[in-house]
């Protein structure tokens, strides 16, 4: 990245297959272990959110479900604000963030550049190709967006697993569409809005029904100090 950056390509978007050598011990008494690592970087367009996309398109190609995108601050090489762990149960699929701007620095990378490291062995392990498909919904969605108000500190991803907990069985999809920090909100707040569609596969879905999950979710949301923007 640093140097097509050098280059004045104003934007990449660049991938690498390769493997990283774990040494058991230094110095070296043995070989190495060896471990096979897909990383993804980007710069110039695109920030966390977008490089989180990817990553789950690329999941859900490669049919592995139920993963979660846990944020933390214990990568040294990314930001520590703006970093998470790709996790299914206990097996730990990868990490993605933002490279700390003392890394970028280093690299003479004088932008925000985000990046993606994926474990190809547990990849490889949690893959499936088995598709099931199924017919065109014979019924309309029914959307609702949410615009919220929150504490900087919470972070998006656990916005997500609230709303999928408690928005109920005809939830089809919820989708993050918009981050914003600024006087609007106030100091110390940002504003952060998702897109929530409902379906039922056998009959058209009550608009009360729908107003009920939303409430639901806004109950649950309402505990972490979430509230609706105005």
């Amino acid at each position: 990245m640093a140097t097509n950056y050098n280059r004045r390509n104003k934007v990449a978007r660049l991938y690498e297959l390769g493997n990283i050598y774990l040494p058991k011990a230094l110095p070296l008494t043995e070989l190495p272990e060896e471990k096979m690592r897909l990383t993804l970087g980007m710069y110039g367009e695109g920030d966390f959110f977008e490089m989180k996309g990817v990553v789950e398109e690329l999941l859900e190609k490669l049919g592995i479900k139920g993963t979660e995108c846990k944020p933390t601050s214990e990568i040294p090489y990314l930001h520590p604000g703006r970093q998470a762990r790709l996790v299914k149960g206990k097996l730990e699929l990868g990490i993605l963030g933002q490279v700390h701007p003392e890394v970028g620095d280093n690299y003479n990378l004088k932008t925000e550049a985000y990046v993606a490291v994926l474990n190809m062995d547990v990849l490889t392990m949690l893959a499936g190709f088995d598709r099931k498909y199924e017919g065109i919904a014979k019924f309309p969605a029914s959307t609702r967006d949410l615009s919220m108000v929150m504490d900087q500190s919470i972070f998006v991803g656990d916005i997500e697993r609230v709303i999928k907990k408690n928005a109920g069985k005809n939830l089809e999809s919820c989708e993050l569409f918009d981050v914003y920090e600024g006087e609007q909100v106030g100091e110390g707040k940002k504003s952060v809005a998702f897109s929530l569609s409902f379906r039922a596969k056998d009959r058209n879905l009550e608009s009360s029904e729908v107003d009920k999950a939303v409430e639901k979710v806004l109950d649950e949301l309402k505990k972490l100090g979430v509230e609706l923007r105005s």
